[in-house]
């Protein structure tokens, strides 16, 4: 698994996807928490609260202190206030090389080397930029570069998608589909989706 990262820095790309993610939910509205998200699960709201949770999360995990109770979203209106202060947590806990060396828990997925669970932040918060940005109707944030990079690291996506698992089954997509559709539809997303 680990194979997959030999070249390359998963948390500095980490961090390019989590402050594209900023750049996002920085965009939501307190109104705008109930819209619908290409997430089926969850509305706006409901999703920026996982996000705070997984920085939480993330960040304890990876500092060595594992605290399950981190990873439990709070009220939407709080986690949008809040989402600032958990990307800078989340980085400040990354920044240390020591994570590198370090087996990280992530949530009941289970232990992983630390580049690994990096990487696994990368592809989700990569993702649910884009969900944000979708459902307030804003344009595909994605770099074609990053998302390039991201799907370097699909090895780290489970092959079984069962209904309700962290991602949806994989949308079929033409040959000539582009870096970012191409890693959306591998994480269950309809690139067209819109919240119209």
């Amino acid at each position: 698994m680990t194979s997959v990262l030999r070249d390359l820095d998963p948390r500095s790309l980490d961090r390019a996807a989590t402050d594209l993610c900023l750049t996002q939910v920085s965009a939501v509205r307190p109104a705008q928490l109930s819209y619908p998200t290409p997430c089926d699960e969850w509305n706006l709201g409901e999703l920026v609260a996982h996000l705070v949770a997984e920085n939480r999360g993330f960040a304890s995990n990876a500092s060595g202190v594992v605290d399950r109770l981190a990873w439990q979203p709070g009220p939407p209106e709080v986690a949008l206030v809040e989402f600032p202060a958990s990307v800078e947590l989340l980085a400040k806990a990354f920044a240390d090389d020591e994570v590198l060396q370090r087996m990280v828990e992530v949530r009941e997925f289970g232990v992983f080397p630390g580049p690994v669970a990096a990487a696994m932040h990368l592809l989700d918060y990569l993702v649910h930029a884009w969900d944000v940005a979708r459902a307030i109707d804003l344009p595909n944030p994605i770099p074609v570069e990053l998302a390039a990079a991201a799907l370097r690291l699909s090895a780290l996506l489970p092959a079984a998608r069962p209904v309700g698992g962290a991602f949806a089954a994989v949308v079929p997509v033409g040959e000539g589909a582009g870096a970012v559709e191409r890693l959306l539809a591998l994480t269950g997303r309809d690139p067209e989706w819109s919240a119209r």
